[in-house]
């Protein structure tokens, strides 16, 4: 969550150009005749794991001890918000257990599941964790320690949460807690930011860094000397967690393990640390993980910066796939998963704001079509009168609902199963400062197409992320022909900076096909997010290729 920063392709970016291919140009103008064209037989990818975000609190069971008011303060109030979140197209909300804490930040201890255990202990345990995902019917995902732990302890938490053998110590102490069956959680995540020097274990020399042997707790003795500043050594323990995770459970699961900052620029940059991982990890995980925290002073920290680094995230995943694809084994596909993001990596002002919500349905848009296997908005909850921005919660008042969860609550539900290509044809252009690596142009209006399980549901989802102007489009729609009355929810405010006070939802209705209808014209409001379900005469057929 800490991520920001070293910026290998700056020199590209600031002359205009990324991967051999020009950037926009033209600052802040537009053609006539803006269109957005909607190919619904066109498939792009599908949807997977999109809507999540990350538990970050220690309050947790009703009767707890110790903490007997984690539920009217904290975790509990939040179950209906994070309930409501569960996409249109059937899949569950997912929620993320652990954050970069789990792996101990700057060298200090991190997560041990079995510690959690104690009630006295200023931690949650995967029993809470469960009792939650149940409540809120989530999807979980749960990551390990590898900063301060080993890959031992990593398979005893999978053998509890999903071994099923009896003499298996782990299942035992599951079963002693009162658990019979197991949860049998398929998604695992090995650790966070290994990359960077706030995590612990990435330098070696610090009391609980793994490869220190001085570490408090004896580091990890496979690997003194071998912290995760190098890459081929983060590789290789990284792979070892994996094969002892996957032989704990008698389920398969998915395992996903961090790759680079989301603009490649740590581990000695986007080539040589997409070829460690490609060749060191290729045949060991199921997902390389990015984090997504754009706004900092390389990149730029205004509203206009914010809105068009989903662009830029886009052209980074497209490096990282052609690069992994050069290196991996037998031709693997990259496949990336557990995206976290926020705007920034401290909480701010705007993370508060219109702006973060316009920023999050535009990278969910990015993430969609590049059929990302899941993401997580940094984070659910904090407590009452607490003014972090890391939540869905105005001060932790959950009758309060942030722009950010109306804009993840709004995709959520115009959401299908798979995307379809959709194209803005001469949209408005507007230009960011860029931050220390210069000026950038970017195309202010973008468009999300999906197709609803039963494919007789088109939802489109457009961000209009122009700070000052309307524009209006005409929406046309091929290989499908619309038939009935298509409903729009606009998602807008006061201004960019209004937060959730002077943010509102807006809904109308408006007749589409028929045999003398003709393309719908509509007109987007500046700073704002349209949701359009248009009903169809008929089922798109099936998907011939994508």
């Amino acid at each position: 969550m800490l991520a920001l920063l070293v910026v290998a392709l700056g020199p590209l970016i600031a002359a205009g150009i990324v991967h051999g291919k020009p950037m926009l140009t033209g600052g802040d103008h537009v053609s006539a005749g803006v269109r957005i064209e909607v190919h619904a037989a066109d498939r792009l990818a599908q949807v997977n794991d999109l809507i999540g975000s990350v538990v970050n609190e220690h309050y947790w069971m009703p009767g707890d001890p110790v903490h007997p008011d984690w539920y009217d303060r904290f975790l509990g109030r939040t179950i209906t918000a994070v309930r409501d979140l569960a996409p249109a197209n059937g899949r569950k909300v997912a929620v993320r257990f652990g954050h970069t804490p789990t792996d101990g930040p700057w060298g200090r201890d991190g997560y041990h599941w079995q510690a959690a255990f104690d009630p006295s202990a200023w931690a949650t345990s995967i029993d809470e964790f469960m009792e939650y995902i149940e409540r809120v019917g989530g999807e979980p995902h749960v990551a390990v320690n590898f900063g301060s732990g080993t890959a031992r302890e990593a398979a005893e938490f999978v053998a509890y949460v999903n071994g099923t053998d009896p003499n298996n110590p782990s299942v035992q102490l599951r079963q002693q807690r009162g658990r019979a069956e197991p949860w049998g959680v398929v998604h695992w995540i090995i650790g966070f930011e290994q990359y960077a020097q706030w995590e612990t274990g990435h330098r070696g020399d610090r009391e609980f860094d793994y490869a220190n042997p001085e570490a408090k707790h004896g580091g990890d003795p496979d690997w003194y000397g071998k912290p995760a500043i190098n890459v081929q050594d983060y590789t290789a323990r990284a792979a070892e967690f994996a094969r002892q995770m996957r032989a704990a459970s008698p389920t398969p699961i998915q395992i996903t393990a961090p790759g680079n900052n989301w603009d490649l620029g740590y581990w000695n940059g986007p080539e040589a640390s997409m070829r460690a991982l490609a060749t060191g990890l290729g045949d060991s995980v199921d997902g390389i993980a990015f984090h997504f925290y754009p706004a900092n002073a390389p990149y730029g920290e205004t509203d206009a910066d914010l809105l068009g680094r989903p662009e830029t995230f886009s052209d980074f995943i497209d490096r990282a796939e052609i690069l992994w694809a050069q290196y991996a084994p037998r031709g693997k596909k990259l496949h990336v998963a557990d995206v976290e993001f926020n705007n920034n990596s401290s909480s701010n002002e705007q993370t508060h704001q219109l702006v973060n919500a316009l920023f999050v349905t535009d990278t969910l848009r990015v993430l969609a079509e590049k059929g990302v296997g899941s993401a997580f908005y940094f984070a659910i909850s904090a407590a009452e009168g607490n003014g972090s921005g890391f939540t869905f919660f105005e001060k932790g008042d959950v009758r309060n609902l942030m722009p950010s969860y109306r804009a993840l609550q709004l995709v959520a539900r115009h959401l299908g199963t798979d995307v379809v290509r959709s194209d803005v044809f001469r949209g408005r252009l507007t230009t960011a400062t860029g931050g220390r690596l210069g000026s950038f142009d970017y195309p202010t209006l973008t468009s999300l197409a999906s197709l609803a399980p039963d494919r007789q549901t088109l939802y489109l989802v457009v961000v209009n992320k122009h700070l000052t102007l309307e524009q209006t489009a005409e929406i046309v729609i091929d290989g499908a022909r619309p038939g009935g009355e298509a409903r729009f929810t606009v998602l807008t405010g006061t201004s960019p900076a209004a937060t959730s006070a002077d943010v509102w939802l807006e809904e109308s209705r408006q007749p589409v096909g028929g045999l003398l209808s003709g393309p719908v014209t509509r007109t987007f409001p500046p700073y704002s997010v349209t949701a359009i379900a248009i009903p169809l005469a008929s089922p798109v057929p099936p998907f011939t290729r994508g």
